[in-house]
């Protein structure tokens, strides 16, 4: 593949050498590539002081994934890690900047080893005529391009700049993989000295010159509407400068791509300081009209989509019989089970906030954010401002869980400028607003429904999932449930409670995993059932061939039963254990990646304590082994938060949560002992990990429970009473 005609090199103002990449390649060395962009951006600066000067194209959110793919990049450049750093560019089109799904490794990996190798080359071309020898005669390690006849050495700030004047080279050369020294390895997070020292900067944090503050006061109750207000008493605050509504800019906003979200009407207050501007809305008087859903609680909620959940519908998909789970010729036991996983607060510890500049033709705007691109196509499509007129500064972020994947705060905030003159401000949403006038994690509810044929064994499953969330497509989801389990008549349903739902749904970390991998405990309810240890039962189930669930990728029933076994030999599945306590698992397939998780709980005293957590996991290629075991790990935390805490309780149509001190979160000393293994393989790619294990905690302890307990769980989080 010839590379001239998409990557360009260019000198950096001073020397030095820039690379950037003007149509990706879809082959390298004869092989696919996988790309989610025909485009791609700066990637790779090197300065004649020697500094590599990584371009950050995605978005960081604590999750580590700038320190990973600048390890993929040192690594092909044969830099030395301490040079490197990470960057962060303003937001542009030929980018692709978003951050989500657990897919930022599997799609950067080829473009970062073909970054790199190509800047490599180059310093190494620069050195060999420096020299006067051929570029074969020279190689690239530690930092410098080393004559092999001489042994002469030059150092790469000291080759950028002639560097930076080559055509790049028609082929790019990546490395063995046996020669890796950087990918592998554990390596922390680059951005921690700049973290704990205060010097990397959040959203929160910006500051531009002649910067206003709002606060919106929104409506307590989704889809309520705003009546009137007064706002005598805010203007008399010190500092306040305007008040006035979002209604222009309000409503269920379904016109996004794929990402519909809700913008609550509300009352802005513009001011000099935060505080001036808080003290202000504190004073507003509102009159609300709150609509249907005030009459409404999560109980209700929750009570109509149990009556949906068993009215079957005709299937999104299926394997042998749709019907076969009503066979009476074949079926001789039905077992049956609901399960139900609530709404959840994100809960970010930067609480949602953007600076925006608005103009009269244009926008600019800082923030954290992981779709820049849905910002641009919102503020072009409300305000028609010209998409080169939009401009990001991109930060990262305390916490994003997708919840910053939806544009509305860009929105609000330039709706803000505009409306306050075309002045900068930054609008800030408070704690109390993070948790009372938010989007929230989607809500399911699974019906679940096996026949077991004459020799006992699962004949047919049904499954019916309602959720509240859809990306704005009927069926943005595998056709089947989505598990590699080798039963010979599967069907699933599928409904949505979109309109009847009373918190505007979005994603949160691990999405829709929550409540479909619920599976896992009905696997469990079927082996005790029979009589037949939990593991041995899924081994049973689990081929060692691909199982097709609808989605492109198949299924690798392999990869599926070495995570397990890692797991279970770690864990070591089986040891006698005293009575009350329990041991519990569960494994499934997220973002290319597989994982399995085995609890260890007691259950004394009526408390529930989860003792341990071991973790087998098969993400292809390991780039960071502490970054993903923390990832990992995290995502565990994340799951026994809303095991314990979790869900948004709606009371007369609005949030009750407020807080922390009633939204809690895991805390420290509540931590079980967690272990994560990776299994050796021979992967040549990395699979996503952001997601794998957070969905996995709750099934793996609710199984754990009924091996200490005998009792079932089937829904989140743990009531108070639960082991009274």
């Amino acid at each position: 593949m010839k590379r001239r005609d998409f990557i360009r090199t260019s000198a950096l103002a001073g020397g030095g050498l820039l690379l950037s990449f003007h149509a990706m390649a879809r082959y390298i060395d004869g092989k696919p590539v996988a790309t989610d962009s025909d485009v791609l951006g700066d990637y790779v600066k090197i300065t004649p002081q020697g500094d590599v000067l990584f371009q950050f194209v995605k978005h960081e959110m604590g999750q580590g994934v700038s320190t990973a793919m600048a390890q993929i990049l040192a690594e092909e450049l044969c830099a030395d890690w301490e040079r490197v750093k990470i960057e962060f560019p303003m937001a542009d089109k030929k980018f692709e900047h978003d951050t989500g799904g657990s897919c930022t490794m599997i799609y950067q990996w080829d473009r970062l080893r073909l970054a790199g190798a190509v800047a490599r080359q180059m310093l190494v071309e620069a050195a060999a005529r420096q020299w006067n020898t051929p570029a074969a005669n020279c190689y690239a390690a530690h930092h410098e391009v080393i004559n092999k006849t001489t042994s002469q050495r030059l150092g790469f700030g000291a080759l950028a700049s002639a560097a930076g004047k080559l055509a790049p080279p028609p082929e790019a050369t990546l490395k063995d993989k046996r020669d890796f020294q950087i990918i592998g390895q554990p390596k922390p997070a680059k951005l921690i000295p700049d973290i704990v020292t205060g010097q990397l900067k959040y959203g929160i944090d910006v500051n531009v010159p002649g910067m206003l503050y709002a606060v919106i006061a929104r409506c307590p109750v989704f889809k309520g509407q705003l009546k009137g207000f007064d706002a005598t008493n805010a203007l008399k605050v010190k500092g306040v400068k305007k008040v006035f509504t979002t209604k222009p800019i309000a409503g269920l906003q379904l016109e996004s791509p794929y990402m519909p979200h809700d913008i609550r009407e509300g009352v802005v207050v513009v001011a000099d300081s935060f505080w001036a501007a808080r003290k202000g809305r504190d004073l507003l008087k509102i009159e609300w009209d709150e609509g249907p859903n005030a009459k409404y609680n999560t109980e209700d909620f929750e009570a109509l989509a149990a009556e949906h959940a068993l009215h079957r519908t005709d299937p999104t998909g299926y394997t042998g019989d749709e019907n076969a789970v009503a066979d009476v010729g074949h079926v001789r036991k039905t077992l049956r089970a609901s399960y139900v996983f609530p709404h959840q607060i994100h809960a970010c510890m930067e609480p949602l906030n953007c600076t925006a500049h608005s103009h009269p033709d244009g926008c600019e705007l800082w923030l954290g954010t992981q779709a820049p691109h849905l910002i641009v196509f919102e503020l072009n499509r409300v305000f028609r401002f010209a998409e080169d007129k939009i401009k990001i500064h991109l930060l990262p972020s305390g916490g994003g869980f997708g919840r910053r994947y939806y544009p509305d705060m860009a929105v609000e905030a330039a709706f803000i400028s505009k409306e306050a003159g075309h002045v900068p401000v930054k609008m800030i949403w408070t704690r109390e607003d993070d948790h009372l006038h938010n989007l929230g994690h989607l809500f399911q509810h699974l019906e679940y429904q096996v026949g077991l044929d004459k020799d006992n064994k699962l004949y047919a499953w049904y499954e019916k999932e309602i959720r509240t969330y859809t990306w704005g497509a009927k069926y943005a989801d595998p056709q089947l449930p989505f598990m590699g389990y080798n039963i010979p008549n599967i069907r699933y349903d599928f409904e949505d409670m979109i309109q009847q739902e009373l918190v505007q749904s979005s994603a949160w970390r691990g999405v829709v995993g929550h409540g479909r991998f619920y599976h896992e405990c009905f696997i469990d309810e079927i082996a005790a059932d029979q009589k037949i240890d939990p593991y041995q039962f899924r081994l049973s189930l689990l081929r060692n061939d691909d199982v097709y669930v609808g989605d492109p990728i198949p299924v690798s029933g392999s990869r599926l039963r070495r995570v397990l076994t890692l797991a279970a030999e770690k864990a070591k599945w089986g040891k006698a254990l005293p009575a009350g306590q329990g041991m519990g698992m569960a494994v499934c397939i997220y973002g290319g990646s597989y994982v399995a998780v085995i609890a260890e709980v007691t259950v004394r005293d009526h408390q529930l304590r989860v003792d341990k957590v071991t973790i087998g996991v098969d993400c292809g290629k390991v780039i960071n082994p502490s970054g993903t075991s923390n990832q990992i790990t995290g995502g565990i935390v994340w799951s026994l938060t809303a095991l314990f805490y979790g869900g948004l309780p709606i009371k007369n149509g609005r949030a009750v949560y407020s807080n922390f001190h009633q939204n809690k979160l895991l805390r420290m000393n509540e931590c079980p002992a967690m272990e994560v293994h990776f299994v050796e393989t021979d992967e040549e790619r990395p699979g996503g990990v952001g997601e794998i294990s957070s969905a996995l905690g709750v099934p793996a302890v609710l199984n754990a429970i009924f091996a200490a307990t005998g009792k079932r769980i089937r829904k989140v989080p743990l009531r108070a009473d639960a082991f009274a």
